[in-house]
């Protein structure tokens, strides 16, 4: 694939990193006499999170199973995320064969799972790396992809055509290649992240062109069509975000204040972009859809975050739940909550099961429980207060 890395840029930031966690956000309260089955006593006081140890910061201090692995399919899982309309079933996106696995009951002992990967699969979920639920009935993806899909020109596609792809999301209808596909726009390769507006908008992580993308495909074509021309393209923020290959910055949209919240892993910060202040302007090139493309302008990505000074160095998976942000540190291995205004409020270690390279996409379920890719290990991690 035609990329390029911060790979090297990020390792140095892991080999620095017991030093730069050595602080908590939370006050340590004095650990005379604590030993090695003692947690250390910290004040996060009642802000602190059941699901992430009440402040302990410690693994030991929550539940941790592991509820998926390759033995179900996964290979290279980059996303996961619940199924709305079906509270237990839970879909899995897997980059490294690009196919899609769907859990039904997840969790429980009569749990089931079924891989999908339709025909035409390796153009419409090419290196899927992220998912995201919209209206009943609907799904989108988005794929870190730059290479050839339908061979090369004149009669393939271009490296630069792939883009998010729009599905029928019911269990029974959804086959992961043409024939259940209702749309497809393009022009948004090494996409990362993948998040639902409302309608059949979406905003998408666009790692080739270091932007946030709005993609609004108004009407979908018929199951397995292909006229594209009725949407609308709108690429914010150009060159302000970073790309990691095979790391993905995930992406959330925030319906109450408007907001787009999203991973930045190689600017280790959680950016944050108000589209109100957009006006479009000039056309973007090339356009594969004869569809409305343009730049909006006036509408800047600001930090609300900077992961460095609190030990997060690769943000990935981003979640909005409950209020709070809960972010994978690809680099680390942490998952943090933090507020809407920045501020940490709780994080727990999870490097005893899951090595630095792993944590991606991440969802919370109903009841409070995260739900975590370990891309690197083929599987997804549960964590719930104990």
């Amino acid at each position: 694939m035609h990329r390029s890395s911060n790979v090297p840029w990020l390792l140095g930031l892991m080999g620095g990193f017991a030093v730069a966690c050595s602080d908590s956000p939370a006050t340590v309260a004095s650990d005379a006499g604590a030993t090695a089955d003692t947690p250390v006593v910290v004040d996060a006081g009642p802000a602190g999170l059941p699901v992430l140890g009440r402040g302990t910061h410690r693994e030991d201090a929550v539940q941790v199973r592991v509820i998926a692995t390759a033995e179900h399919t996964l290979a290279t899982p980059r996303d996961v995320a619940f199924n709305p309309e079906s509270p237990r079933e839970m879909w899995v996106a897997n980059f490294g064969d690009s196919s899609m696995t769907i859990f039904r009951n997840v969790g429980a002992a009569d749990q089931d799972f079924d891989n999908r990967a339709g025909p035409q699969h390796t153009h419409f979920m090419s290196h899927v790396s992220c998912l995201a639920f919209g209206a009943p009935g609907m799904l989108a993806t988005a794929h870190e992809e730059d290479d050839f899909t339908q061979g090369p020109p004149p009669r393939g596609s271009p490296v630069d055509f792939m883009g998010p792809t729009l599905w029928l999301s019911g269990y029974d209808d959804f086959d992961g290649g043409h024939a259940s596909h209702i749309d497809m726009l393009h022009n948004s390769p090494n996409a990362q992240g993948i998040a639902w507006e409302d309608a059949n908008i979406y905003w998408v992580v666009d790692g080739y062109h270091r932007s946030l993308t709005r993609y609004d495909f108004r009407a979908p074509h018929e199951p397995g069509g292909v006229d594209h021309s009725g949407a609308i393209v709108q690429r914010f923020a150009e060159g302000e975000i970073s790309y990691v290959e095979g790391v993905s910055g995930h992406i959330e949209f925030d319906r109450e204040s408007r907001r787009v919240y999203f991973a930045d892993p190689g600017n280790h910060r959680i950016g944050a972009l108000d589209p109100a202040a957009g006006r479009m302007t000039t056309t973007i090139r090339p356009d594969y859809d004869g569809a409305m493309q343009r730049r909006m302008m006036g509408a800047s990505t600001t930090t609300l975050l900077d992961g460095a000074t609190v030990g997060m160095m690769a943000p990935s998976g981003i979640a909005l739940h409950g209020g709070r942000l809960y972010v994978s540190d690809n680099a680390t291995s942490r998952i943090y909550a933090v507020s809407l205004q920045g501020e940490v409020i709780d994080w727990v270690d999870l490097s005893a099961t899951v090595p630095a390279g792993g944590l991606q996409g991440l969802t919370l379920d109903a009841e409070g429980r995260i739900y975590v890719v370990d891309s690197a290990g083929d599987r997804v991690i549960e964590v719930s207060a104990r």
